[in-house]
């Protein structure tokens, strides 16, 4: 709940979630992690839950979000 979400629009680069492969569409609600990796919010809320590693990436999450507040 501390990530930032916000509205995919068709400008943004990554073009699809890599958790369920399916393409972004205007409008969706995203979830930034901290190493500006993009994903759909509910896709990336069941992932962290899970795991708190970026599944593009594998930084980990909880790093990253220490790091920003510091």
């Amino acid at each position: 709940s501390q990530l930032p979400t916000g509205s995919y629009d068709q400008n943004k680069k990554n073009k699809e979630c890599v958790i369920c492969m399916i393409d972004f569409e205007e409008n969706d609600t995203i979830k930034y992690l901290p190493c500006l990796h993009t994903f759909h919010q509910k896709c990336i809320d069941t992932w962290l839950l899970r795991s708190l590693i970026c599944p593009s990436c594998m930084e980990p999450v909880d790093a990253g979000l220490l790091a920003a507040y510091e």
